[in-house]
């Protein structure tokens, strides 16, 4: 320290205290990393005030952010998460894991071939079944494929997207998400392709994410 400035602020605590400099030095420190860890709790661990953070731990792990607008539930047979609403207009976000059967080439002609088997499976699953679309998806920079459709539930029309998940195209995965969304049709979702555009369903589709880390 050049003497024009005169003493540093631990040198005049120390002086004062009677506490070696080095001492002082220590525990501003050891304060600067408290602060810091503090702002790392807040920012990633805390997360965003109205939001909550979830994280699945095999057969397949991945993680995903909701609002308060979704509770987690009991996961039902072969799931491994369900979110879904309370009020309003009935939604649901649910997660199965993906299992791929062996094959050649590109995953998203898996997918596509694998649609074709879901969706008959689909209508004869879901009651007054209507296929609205399907073709490839990207999550995240994750490939996937998804089914756009119509059913009824309760006796009222709702809309789905059905949405198979991987984490990359290299290495070929072999397995992934089966993610199916379905809100009952309302203002914020009056047509099948305004799932998870809009609404509830829109912030886990657009943060799930393969594996426990947050970008």
């Amino acid at each position: 320290m050049r003497e024009e400035f005169g003493p540093t602020l631990p040198e005049v605590v120390g002086g004062r205290l009677g506490v070696p400099v080095r001492t002082i030095w220590r525990v501003l420190a050891a304060v600067g990393v408290l602060v810091v860890l503090v702002l790392v709790w807040l920012a990633f661990v805390r997360g965003t005030p109205g939001q909550a953070g979830v994280v699945v731990r095999g057969p397949v792990t991945f993680n995903l952010i909701h609002t308060d607008a979704l509770h987690r539930v009991a996961p039902r047979s072969g799931e491994t998460l369900r979110l879904q609403t309370t009020a309003g207009p009935p939604q649901s976000f649910a997660v199965r894991p993906l299992r791929l059967a062996p094959y050649k080439g590109d995953v998203s002609a898996a997918l596509t071939l694998l649609s074709a088997r879901l969706i008959r499976q689909m209508g004869a699953q879901y009651p007054g079944f209507l296929w609205r679309g399907d073709g490839r998806v990207n999550i995240n920079k994750q490939p996937g494929y998804q089914i756009v459709f119509q059913t009824r539930i309760g006796g009222r029309t709702t809309y789905g997207k059905r949405v198979l998940l991987v984490a990359g195209p290299d290495p070929p995965p072999s397995t992934g998400l089966d993610i199916t969304m379905l809100s009952a049709r309302s203002p914020a979702i009056p047509r099948a392709d305004a799932v998870a555009a809009n609404g509830a369903l829109k912030t886990p589709l657009r943060s799930v994410r393969f594996g426990t880390k947050r970008p």
